[in-house]
């Protein structure tokens, strides 16, 4: 017997958008970047790209925006690879959202202003690779 159960968190690198398929199923992709520290001080990102359908893709797409910080319960994990914006070959994963959890508060999400980390503003992100 198998089990992949991953979780993502991390912080939204554009507004979520909400689109309909063929059959009118709601649909939100989000870009989310996972930031780590090495051992050495160098950041790193990894991007991965959520996917979330039904009453929750419009309730994300409803309340989140950039900067959000998240926490997405996936399956099916895949990989993509692509060219990124030096010309370098890169890659992002893919995931399906069982479920997503908001980590900004409430307030958070009305005033206009991301507060993670303990009222200060979340790092922006740039490079958004798709």
């Amino acid at each position: 017997m198998s089990y992949e159960k991953p979780i993502i968190t991390g912080n939204l690198g554009a507004d979520p958008t909400l689109t309909f398929t063929k059959d009118g199923t709601a649909v939100t992709n989000l870009s989310v970047a996972v930031n780590k520290k090495r051992k050495d001080g160098q950041r790193t990102t990894t991007w991965c790209e959520v996917s979330v359908f039904e009453k929750q893709a419009e309730v994300v797409c409803e309340y989140l925006k950039k900067g959000s910080k998240v926490l997405a319960e996936c399956s099916s994990l895949r990989v993509s690879l692509y060219i990124a914006k030096d010309g370098k070959p890169a890659a992002s994963l893919n995931a399906t959202a069982e479920r997503v959890v908001f980590l900004d508060s409430a307030q958070d999400h009305t005033n206009g202003v991301s507060q993670a980390n303990n009222g200060q503003a979340a790092e922006e992100v740039s490079d958004i690779p798709f």
